[in-house]
């Protein structure tokens, strides 16, 4: 089993980290290329949140 890469984004709490996506799709309407989601949890907070994903992120 592959290990997933972490991402830099930012959290609800307005700090930057590098976190590991706990789940991820393609966001796309019919027909078109789509964007790739990652969802997220913040380590302090504890709250979930999505954020973008880079086009090379394997999903």
């Amino acid at each position: 089993m592959s290990e997933k890469k972490r991402v830099r984004v930012r959290t609800p709490g307005g700090k930057e980290l590098e976190l590991t996506p706990e789940k991820t799709w393609v966001l796309a309407p019919k027909g078109r290329k789509g964007v790739k989601i990652g969802l997220f949890k913040d380590p302090e907070s504890g709250k979930y949140f999505r954020h973008k994903l880079p086009d090379d992120y394997p999903v």
